[in-house]
């Protein structure tokens, strides 16, 4: 199951400037069509201050 949508609170490690966002914390491309696109908007976060994109995921561990 691909899981909902998530707002977070995002600052950037390179930065500082803190924004909002969203992303899926789970995506089953077994069940959810998803175009390669929108695979990277549901995972990744551009930080609009400085243009640095980071992995969601990475950002958490």
């Amino acid at each position: 199951m691909t899981s909902p949508t998530r707002e977070i609170e995002v600052t950037c490690p390179d930065c500082g400037h803190s924004y909002q966002d969203w992303y899926r914390p789970s995506i089953n491309l077994s069940l959810d069509d998803f175009d390669d696109e929108y695979l990277e908007e549901a995972t990744t976060t551009p930080c609009p201050e400085c243009g640095v994109k980071y992995d969601v995921e990475a950002l958490f561990a």
